[in-house]
């Protein structure tokens, strides 16, 4: 009687499991590359955007003297256009920075532009096309690939979701036999082409893993924030995330407060922290919101946790920073900073800038292992009889 074998079940999970981590690879590969080159250029993009621009980061004292309601002024007389969002200077930007929204075509990527203003004196340093600047127009890169109108945000977002298959199965195709792990997190010398591309796949897949791991996770959660934030409500109850709005000014002809006003309030709310945006009311929200810079925390987290002011009281209408808010919350309210690594200081800016090479070393590395082991090479390179 003839034994019948049964099916390698794990070897064909194997199998399955390689190809479709190979032909991911092979197919989101040049997004991935592309997302991961920017992605590190981002991570210190304020610094190389002062560096090449000079004139427009550079105030004539070190002293703060202007107020806000002098910066607003001067800005608006550069640019009538609405102001959206006002920027306290700091380390990386030591000016006044104000972003007006000018007039843009349904669908198009909002058409904003920047007013520098000298927090010394007051002076205009310059204004232009905030989305256009060389800076900024890599980090749209990395977030729409240059293809806002076509769907490119929600593109980037799923090249997020490949990262994060590929990054899994990676592992697993990767775990190996006790006593053999050095040798396989390490690159040898003096060997094949292919021996050095699966040596140099495997290290640079084992010691990215966490931090593309951290990427693709966060970088799914800002573009797709409607799918992560029920995930993340499962374990920690959230905040609604509707900016709050006053229902009606307490009496008819009632007058605003100044915007020196809501500053010095919102000083007053939350001592000992740095205001480090301002966003005046607009059509859908009557309130002020301020955002608040942390004591001591890397320039690059830009800032953490805002409260929304009443523009006739000055009271406090919702408080979202970190010790109002829940463990949930702050994850969400976090996303951003964990992605560039900011939460985690110059080293985690550092370790994020060094992971976004490793889409690259994998793709390349990924793609000469596919040539060299191609069937229709292998059968090429075959001796004859």
């Amino acid at each position: 009687m003839t034994m019948v074998r049964p099916p390698n079940l794990a070897g064909r999970a194997r199998r399955g499991l390689l190809w479709t981590h190979r032909w991911l690879g092979l197919a989101g590969g040049i997004v991935m590359v592309l997302i991961g080159l920017t992605g590190s250029f981002i991570v210190f993009y304020r610094e190389i955007d002062a560096a090449l621009n000079p004139a427009l980061y550079t105030p004539a004292a070190p002293e703060q003297r202007v107020a806000l309601s002098e910066v607003i002024r001067a800005a608006a007389a550069a640019d009538p256009a609405p102001i959206a969002t006002i920027l306290a200077p700091d380390r990386t930007w030591p000016v006044w920075i104000v972003i007006h929204t000018h007039e843009t075509a349904a669908g198009r990527y909002p058409n904003r532009w920047t007013t520098m203003v000298d927090p010394s004196n007051g002076n205009v340093l310059g204004r232009r096309d905030y989305v256009n600047a060389f800076a900024l127009k890599v980090y749209r890169l990395h977030y729409t690939l240059l293809l806002y109108e076509w769907w490119g945000r929600e593109l980037v977002g799923v090249a997020g979701f490949t990262l994060l298959g590929l990054t899994v199965s990676g592992l697993f195709l990767w775990w190996r036999k006790p006593g053999r792990f050095w040798r396989s997190v390490s690159v040898r010398k003096n060997v094949s082409l292919l021996r050095f591309a699966l040596d140099l796949h495997g290290a640079a897949g084992f010691w990215a893993l966490l931090v593309l791991l951290g990427l693709s996770v966060t970088g799914v959660g800002i573009v797709f924030p409607d799918v992560v934030r029920p995930i993340v409500g499962l374990v920690s109850q959230l905040t609604p995330d509707p900016a709050p709005r006053i229902a009606a000014p307490p009496s008819a002809g009632a007058p605003l407060l100044s915007p020196d006003a809501i500053m010095q309030r919102a000083q007053e709310a939350k001592p000992g922290r740095a205001v480090a945006m301002l966003n005046p009311p607009t059509a859908t929200r009557n309130t002020w919101r301020v955002q608040f810079r942390p004591d001591g925390a890397d320039p690059a987290v830009r800032a953490r946790g805002a409260i929304w002011l009443d523009p006739w009281s000055g009271a406090v209408v919702q408080d979202r920073t970190p010790d109002a808010l829940s463990l949930g919350d702050r994850y969400l309210a976090e996303q951003l900073w964990i992605h560039n690594g900011a939460t985690f200081g110059l080293p985690g800016r550092l370790l994020v800038f060094a992971a976004g090479f490793a889409p690259l070393v994998l793709f390349v590395s990924g793609a000469i292992m596919w040539l060299k082991r191609r069937p229709g090479r292998i059968r090429a390179s075959s001796p004859t009889a």
